[in-house]
């Protein structure tokens, strides 16, 4: 499989995908002033990823 195919990524990896993405549409968000609350998107992130989530 190809190395861009999501599917053939771990599991792990999958949800860190899906963290990057959730954190890119938080900050596309801001920077077009329209309305989001961070904290929430965070809490809908598994647990173990919340800090990579702050971090991104």
């Amino acid at each position: 499989m190809s190395k861009w195919n999501i599917t053939s990524f771990s599991k792990e990896e999958q949800d860190k995908v899906s963290v990057d993405k959730a954190a890119a549409a938080v900050t596309w968000q801001e920077r077009m002033n329209k309305p989001v609350m961070p904290e929430l998107v965070e809490r809908e992130q598994p647990e173990h990823l919340r800090q990579y989530f702050r971090e991104r």
